[in-house]
């Protein structure tokens, strides 16, 4: 394999991205004076399509490229500047139709933005449907598509998203009181379980680990890794470790300043201590009162004689206790009896 990327061809590529959110595409320039920050129009499947700068002019090999390599047309100049200004206005023009054909429908769809393309030919309408809720079927769609392509004049293409994209298509403030990552810079959704925020002692309960969009934070996934690592070279919660004050047990850590809280045996003090400071070699994380353990009568030896051994396994029956077995009588005499 590495040798097929060593003997591809060399191509000189840029990469944009569509969105301040969106994933970084790769498009072939023949231009030497673009940089990080320009506006250039590309070529791709939908038609001409603006975007913004995000990695200059690079060599690729070929082979480390997917998909069909398409190229930049121009650079965006000062009409082109003007045309994007003005499909800003028809955006939200499309957006307020859009919601006047649904609530007259009654279709039980949310609108969530509108997004024509740079020729302003076609239009991508997006909306959600709520999760207890059933959305449109695929014959009221395309009645909706055709009514909206009437009235806006151009191609509609109605598009559904899941929580996650309707928050990165409205934006918002999260917990943290910065703009939401989708909205700002993540290009790509995380993989997130509850796991992670067990890792980072963070409470349990999905609605104090879930953002605007009701799904669990992104930023769950950012430290976990450091979180998981440290966690493997500190001690746990009710492990007994030596200290230079003595022997105690581990109460609390705060894993980011590798502080380890011990409360001391001796004089029932809680003091923190560096986690380099502390031996927690030995593993004893219950400790059992020696009063409570009670000991078991050893077993008899076998003996070494194998006659002996076979008079062990054989005993005399007069030995052995009898077993008596009582017959139970009967009620109401016999079967069938007067």
């Amino acid at each position: 394999m590495v040798g097929d990327h060593d003997n591809s061809p060399v191509e000189c590529v840029i990469g944009v991205r569509f969105r301040d959110s969106g994933r970084v595409y790769y498009f072939r320039s023949a231009q030497d004076d673009v940089h990080v920050g320009d506006w250039v129009v590309v070529a791709t499947e939908r038609g001409q399509e603006a975007a913004r700068v995000v990695i200059a002019a690079h060599l690729v090999r070929q082979a480390m490229l997917h998909g069909e390599l398409g190229n930049v047309v121009r650079r965006l100049d000062n009409d082109d500047a003007g045309h994007m200004a003005a499909q800003k206005t028809r955006t939200a023009n499309a957006v307020k139709t859009f919601g006047e054909r649904v609530r007259a429908r009654r279709l039980g769809m949310k609108v969530i933005s509108a997004e024509y393309d740079f020729d302003g030919l076609a239009v991508t309408l997006s909306y959600s449907v709520p999760d207890r809720e059933r959305g449109p079927d695929s014959g009221m769609l395309r009645e909706l598509a055709r009514e909206l392509a009437e009235r806006l004049g151009c191609r509609v293409e109605l598009r559904q998203v899941g929580p996650r994209d309707e928050a990165r298509l409205l934006g918002g403030l999260g917990r943290c009181g910065r703009t939401l990552c989708c909205s700002s810079w993540l290009p790509v959704y995380p993989e997130i379980s509850m796991s992670m925020a067990k890792n980072q002692d963070l409470p349990l309960n999905p609605t104090k680990v879930s953002g605007v969009c009701g799904r669990l934070l992104c930023c769950l996934s950012y430290e976990n890794e450091q979180y998981r690592q440290m966690k493997a070279v500190m001690p746990k919660l009710g492990q007994v470790v030596e200290t230079s004050r003595g022997a105690g047990q581990v109460v609390s850590m705060h894993l980011l300043k590798e502080l380890v809280t011990v409360r001391l045996e001796n004089d029932l003090a809680e003091v923190a201590f560096p986690s380099s400071e502390v031996d927690f070699g030995m593993d004893r994380k219950v400790r059992i009162d020696p009063v409570t353990v009670v000991a078991l009568p050893a077993l008899p030896e076998e003996p070494a004689d194998p006659e002996a051994s076979l008079s062990v396994q054989k005993a005399p029956q007069e030995l052995m206790a009898p077993v008596v077995r009582r017959r139970r009588r009967r009620r109401g005499g016999r079967r069938g009896g007067q």
